[in-house]
């Protein structure tokens, strides 16, 4: 039977497609005449990937590996980030600094901490355990503070970085964690995810308004507030899984970027 809306597998094409636009506007804008437009698609791709993941979390079998290839998808991009940066430096100057795995993995941790702490709580067993857990990217953030303005222990908060993944850090920051993590809470029920999301999103574009530049910096300069328009696919969203091919995912997302990367250098 063809369910109507969209599955998860359909959502994360749809992520990847926007995500190729403005990763393709990301490495080539101010060497070629990339429209604005690509990146403004791409404001919907990341919520689309943390709404299928928080979702994921709901219903692995297996919530630890699901961390485990997260914080492991992390790890790699930080090397393989500082690897094409160093031989195929992006021409028009921008950094390789991609890393939504890392912002995945702590939206990850922080509901996995919370799935525990409520069975902990139904089964009257402590949970502090799982407190501490939750807080892990908020102290890693606070040990990175601490360390890498030192020189003499700058190395103890760069290993921090690429191994304990950061909240302030990481990929989107506060912003796109409380993105997932408000996502999950909202427990699959539509009305709450449209307002939840529409109030979030509303907020990204008040702030971003500058009075220097005028109401022009609310739509062409911070932009991240475009990511609204995502919020029709997630209410399409009709539970099902679809087709897995996960490690398609896991493999695309580096390949694409430092794949561009390549041949920007190359070509330019």
């Amino acid at each position: 039977m063809i369910q109507k809306g969209f599955n998860s597998f359909q959502i994360k094409i749809i992520a990847l497609v926007l995500m190729v636009f403005d990763h393709i506007h990301y490495t080539f804008v101010g060497v070629l005449p990339i429209p604005m437009w690509f990146t403004i698609l791409g404001r919907l791709s990341a919520p689309l990937f943390i709404f299928a993941t928080a979702n994921g979390m709901r219903y692995t079998r297996n919530p630890v590996k699901y961390l485990m290839r997260l914080w492991a998808g992390s790890v790699f991009m930080i090397f393989g980030n500082t690897l094409i940066e160093s031989y195929f430096p992006l021409p028009n100057g921008g950094a390789i600094m991609n890393n939504i795995f890392s912002t995945l993995f702590i939206i990850c941790l922080i509901i996995f901490s919370i799935q525990r702490i409520s069975i902990c709580r139904k089964e009257n067993r402590p949970f502090l355990q799982y407190i501490f857990l939750m807080l892990v990217p908020v102290f890693s953030s606070i040990i990175i503070f601490m360390t890498i303005s030192n020189p003499d222990l700058f190395f103890i908060g760069k290993w921090i970085m690429t191994f304990v993944p950061s909240i302030v850090f990481c990929e989107g920051g506060f912003v796109l964690v409380g993105l997932g993590v408000g996502l999950y809470l909202c427990n699959q029920d539509k009305k709450k995810i449209g307002i939840f999301y529409f109030l979030l999103s509303l907020l990204l574009f008040v702030m971003g308004y500058n009075p220097e530049v005028g109401v022009e910096s609310m739509f062409l300069h911070n932009i991240q507030w475009y990511m609204v328009f995502a919020l029709p696919f997630m209410l399409l969203y009709n539970k099902q899984k679809g087709r897995g091919m996960k490690y398609f995912f896991y493999g695309f997302y580096p390949a694409h970027i430092y794949i561009l990367a390549i041949l920007a250098n190359i070509i330019f």
